[in-house]
């Protein structure tokens, strides 16, 4: 559908896509990648996600282990792997020897024998079990150190806590007739629900976060640890095999797409000025106001005036001390009358966001948000007044606002852990329970969603964003180099389509200018801008169901004028051929300068590219699609 193209304008780096290899027994079937473990199936059923060894530092910085003799052998009824790793930086060195294999009949063993080279302090060093997000209200059977059995469910609504603890063996049913089983040795295992990040998956690893951190593992000491994964179905378990093409229908009218905001840090505001030009329109510019920046009333005015440039309100994100209500919230006051701007509304983000803390918790000396929530209104504004994070959800949902907010705000990240594509675009399968889970926090309220973007706009777990110098592939970065390129458009796509079917009110996927920009550091347009630009125009139109047969293509359809227009993405690495009615046809496919591509060989959906369909809105007729 869209020709040749590299791997720059898919990825925005030159950086090789990490090798993958498909290891076979029988049924039982993984992904070999890094030497690690993912999409482990037996039947064609996702069982585990991934199993992972790694070491982390005393800062939590992930080592990237250098690989070496690595043996594999295949046969029909069996695989195994066998290599050496090292993990070095100034902390210490640390080497161990992974050995895995699998077997027909549904077993899969990884171990690992690690030693110090030095002493080597670390916050985390050994196996990650991932069990996929989907797994979400399934039973879940608990072996605990001592032999003793627990029934319980893995959580549905995301658990700001750990769900599980001092773990031996889980158990649970990846489908009717499957039993899945995974044992872990060489220490106490506990689990966290990654949902909270967006990662697609439930996290159990070695070593609980209870014990003392970092610790030192002695030069010459040795660590051995062990994962087994059996898996026993019934005849009757049906082989499962996904759709080899996305088909795709609408169906009739259900709710209205969100508004479009973009988030702006001042220090990006002359950049974004002098390419209002370029941008296209929104509904709002959300503009972040901290008094100790040296952000006053002229600031907002500018910020203002930009706004109306590209046709948006604006809104301010005002960061509050939460020390004394009254003060700040008059300080905010102050400066919006100061600077003439009507608001379309006040973001409250209490600073304290910025950092993570355990849930339910208030720092001392500083005030819930309900009362931020008070003063703000005393001072006589009339926007609309938000509370939520200028962080992650996790913080959202660890610390969920009080009072009575007229909306409520949070964001999201796709590489907090990883940042490899496939862990990337998983994220997307979870936005559906966040935003869930945020309504169960705060039922009734109207929801701001983002920045919703792949890098980091900070850091609630460290020091900074991790630097990414040569734009690669790095978890916990700012400047994530797909964001700029057509995977970071496919990836937009992806968040529309599942912000709009939960009915967020407003979304933000991305700033102006800067890492975050719909425009690079030139002033040239990226993929997105187009992504965006299409979203901007259907704001608060009526948007419709639309169905695909296939995992990896997502869609979002809405009524412009007498037609319905339709934005699909490929979040993929392999190309799906798209099936669509006779009705419709190809407006265009989004090139790497945010053009629309009217040309088609085919329609064959390229590798994480978008495209934008189109068909008459008078094909649906009571709901369902008109094929006449």
């Amino acid at each position: 559908m869209s020709g040749d193209t590299g791997a720059f304008d898919l990825f925005g780096t030159d950086e090789p896509v990490a090798e993958r290899r498909t290891l076979t027994a029988g049924p039982l079937t993984v992904i070999l990648e890094d030497g690690n473990l993912r999409t482990i199936r037996f039947a064609g059923i996702e069982v585990v996600r991934a199993i992972n060894y790694l070491a982390r530092d005393a800062s939590w910085g992930t080592y990237k282990a250098e690989l070496s003799n690595m043996r594999i052998s295949e046969r029909k009824s069996a695989f195994e792997v066998a290599y050496d790793g090292q993990c070095a930086g100034p902390q210490g060195s640390f080497s161990y020897r992974m050995k895995i294999t699998g077997e027909a009949p549904g077993v899969l063993s990884v171990e690992a024998e690690g030693v110090a080279l030095t002493d080597f302090p670390t916050n985390r060093t050994g196996f990650v079990v991932l069990h996929p997000s989907e797994a979400a209200g399934g039973r879940l059977t608990i072996r605990h150190s001592s032999g003793e059995n627990e029934e319980t469910v893995f959580p549905d609504a995301i658990s700001p806590d750990q769900p599980a603890f001092d773990i031996a063996a889980l158990t649970h049913e990846p489908a009717p007739g499957m039993v899945c089983t995974v044992t872990m040795e060489g220490d106490a295992f506990e689990m966290e629900d990654q949902r909270n990040w967006t990662d697609a998956s439930f996290k159990t690893y070695i070593r609980p976060l209870s014990k003392p951190r970092p610790y030192v593992i002695a030069k010459g000491s040795k660590d051995i640890q062990r994962i087994e994964v059996s898996i026993a179905a019934k005849a009757s378990a049906a082989l499962f095999k996904a759709a080899d093409k996305a088909t795709l229908t609408l169906g009739g009218p259900a709710g209205r797409m969100p508004a479009m905001a973009l988030f702006l840090d001042p220090d990006d505001l002359p950049a974004a000025m002098a390419g209002a030009s370029s941008l296209g329109s929104a509904q709002e510019i959300v503009v972040r106001f901290v008094g100790a920046r040296g952000h006053d009333a002229s600031m907002l005015s500018k910020a203002a005036g930009f706004a109306t440039s590209i046709g948006a309100r604006l809104a301010i994100e005002a960061i509050f001390d939460a020390v004394n209500p009254r003060a700040e919230a008059k300080t905010v006051a102050d400066a919006i009358r100061s600077s003439g701007v009507e608001p379309s509304a006040v973001l409250i983000s209490p600073r304290r966001e910025f950092r993570t803390r355990p849930p339910n918790s208030l720092p001392p000396g500083e005030h819930p948000i309900s009362d931020l929530l008070d003063a703000v209104k005393s001072t006589g504004i009339t926007a609309a007044i938000g509370a939520g994070t200028p962080s992650l959800f996790t913080e959202f949902n660890r610390n969920p606002p009080t009072g009575d907010a007229d909306f409520i705000f949070f964001g999201n990240a796709a590489s907090v852990h990883a940042a490899d594509d496939l862990s990337v675009m998983e994220t997307l399968s979870v936005y559906p329970s966040v935003i869930a889970t945020a309504r169960r926090l705060c039922p009734g309220k109207p929801i701001w969603l983002g920045p919703c973007t792949i890098g980091m706009r900070h850091n609630p777990y460290g020091e900074a964003v991790a630097t990414n110098p040569a734009l690669s592939r790095v978890p916990a970065a700012g400047n994530d180099p797909r964001h700029g390129a057509l995977f970071g458009a496919a990836f937009a796509v992806g968040v529309a389509s599942r912000a709009a079917a939960a009915g967020v009110h407003r979304l933000v996927i991305a700033a102006p200018a800067g890492p975050f920009g719909l425009l690079d550091d030139h002033g040239r347009r990226r993929p997105l801008q187009a992504v965006h630009a299409e979203l901007a125009a259907a704001a608060g139109t009526a948007r419709y169901e639309v169905f695909v047969t296939h995992p990896a293509v997502s869609a979002v359809a809405y009524r412009l004028g007498e037609n319905i227009r339709i934005l699909v993405a490929n979040l993929s690495p392999d190309a799906v051929e798209l099936l669509v009615p006779p009705s419709m046809h190809l407006e265009g496919v989004i090139d790497g300068n945010a053009n629309l591509v009217r040309s088609i060989h085919s329609w064959l959906l390229d590798p994480y590219r978008s495209v934008l369909l189109q068909c008459p809105a008078d094909v649906i007729a009571d709901g369902k699609q008109n094929r006449s």
